[in-house]
């Protein structure tokens, strides 16, 4: 929190003398109540960079930011703006109707240190492998040795149990029980489920198919609806259950009811997208393979929150084995790297240096194959961002269509460290990879800062 944002703040608010209290709660905002309306400055440009969420209630003004490290409350604490000794405050703050997208973004918010921390030591990973791949030294010893395998396995460790991070801080931000929510989040991971789910043999609960990939059901989109679902049927079950089963009844009827449903929609749901998926996706690229590239680097970003990019990986197999390249495993890259692009151009557009620094940090994590922390916690915290990343998805998917650019071997992380994957003996694609990615790059970012200074022109 910088002087400038003070001082804009501040004249938002009608000054420091205008300032009746200041509270700062546990889902790190930070509310300031005026005394006088009237003060409030409204035609300041201002309110769009604050990100202020301003409510009017009768002669009372509340202001509430985003203050996740409490550094906005601190100094204005400092300043002398303080709660006054029995001065209660009912309602000082208003929940703000978000979008899904920005619900989810806050979700993830709170793991970003830990995504972020093993995102920079799978790159350092990935670049020895890189490198041992194409040294002249024989250094398998190397990638074979037990530390290198302890190392990836701290790198995968945040990612294997992201259903479960997930499951808590959904819970948490909706004040819920976290450790059902754990427990919910941990299903997969069961072995007995885990074994069920092998695909071996065909998985039927209570007579309805389920599919038999753990990875779809363990989507962060599905986690956090089913928290979101299981958050309410506690509100609701707690409010009427008799004190002897309070804290009981609602993580009962939770697990003998609610988790088993959500596996009953889901199930077919999977099942039918098993069946279909593959099927569409090989139709659209025998028959019009350039809106198909196009399509998928519109919405491969869309399909990883919802888990359907796991059911890509056959088709990109069965392509490298019958005709010895894979169309859609550039259409990876390219989304990735147009996630970097908005995360890029978001922070240069962020007057938070907080946030900035994520930002940046995300867009390095996105080009090198983590696009997760771009993704999750910057892009989709504004609807310009991440519609411009799934924008310039397509037109890198686009330019990859038109000129058949190809990748001849399996990589499978999206990430620039890939581009050997894309080398073709007497063929221009290498080089057509690299345009590509630089127009999804370019598109998605000058759309996303274009986006939002439009924006703040209109608020």
């Amino acid at each position: 929190m910088n002087d400038s944002r003070i001082e804009q703040l501040l004249n938002l608010a009608g000054g420091q003398e205008n300032i009746r209290l200041v509270q700062h709660d546990d889902v790190n905002t930070t509310t300031l109540t005026l005394l006088n309306r009237k003060g409030l400055n409204l035609s300041l440009p201002v309110v769009s960079n604050l990100d202020a969420d301003i409510r009017i209630t009768g002669d009372q003004c509340y202001i509430t930011l985003e203050d996740e490290f409490s550094q906005l409350y601190h100094m204005l604490q400092v300043m002398g703006v303080r709660k006054a000794e029995g001065d209660a405050l009912p309602e000082t703050r208003r929940t703000r109707k978000k979008s899904l997208l920005y619900f989810i973004s806050d979700v993830f918010r709170p793991l970003m240190p830990a995504i972020l921390g093993v995102a920079v030591l799978k790159i350092v990973l990935a670049i020895i492998t890189l490198f041992n791949v194409y040294s002249s030294t024989d250094s398998s010893s190397l990638m074979d040795s037990q530390t290198f395998l302890i190392f990836k396995s701290i790198g995968d460790n945040v990612y294997y149990l992201l259903p479960i991070l997930v499951a808590v801080s959904t819970a948490y931000r909706l004040k819920s029980n976290v450790y059902v929510a754990a427990a919910i989040g941990g299903l997969m991971f069961y072995p007995q489920m885990t074994a069920l789910l092998s695909g071996e043999e065909d998985v039927h609960f209570m007579g309805v198919p389920i599919v038999s990939q753990a990875l779809f059901f363990s989507a962060s989109i599905w986690v956090i609806l089913t928290i979101y679902a299981a958050s309410y049927l506690e509100r609701v079950v707690e409010r009427i259950s008799p004190r002897a089963f309070k804290g009981i009844l609602a993580p009962l009827l939770t697990f003998l009811i609610l988790v088993p449903l959500v596996l009953m929609i889901l199930g077919p749901l999977g099942t039918w997208i098993d069946q279909q998926l593959p099927d569409v996706v090989d139709s659209l690229l025998n028959d019009v393979p350039i809106v198909a590239i196009m399509l998928l680097g519109a919405v491969y970003s869309l399909m990883m929150i919802a888990g359907l990019h796991y059911w890509l990986v056959p088709v990109m197999i069965n392509e490298l084995m019958v005709n010895g390249f894979s169309l859609i495993i550039p259409v990876m890259l390219v989304a990735f790297v147009a996630q970097a692009g908005a995360s890029l151009a978001t922070g240069l557009r962020s007057n938070q240096r907080e946030f900035r620094k994520l930002a940046f940090w995300a867009t390095g994590t996105a080009l090198l194959g983590t696009p997760e922390p771009a993704m999750y916690a910057v892009n989709m915290r504004k609807r310009a961002s991440f519609y411009s990343a799934l924008l310039g998805g397509a037109a890198g998917g686009l330019y990859f269509g038109l000129l058949s650019v190809k990748a001849v071997a399996l990589g499978g992380s999206g990430s620039l460290l890939d581009i050997p994957l894309f080398m073709e003996a007497g063929s221009l694609n290498l080089l057509h990879v690299c345009v590509g990615l630089v127009i999804s790059f370019c598109v998605s970012g000058v759309f996303t800062y274009w986006m939002i200074g439009k924006e703040r022109k209109h608020a």
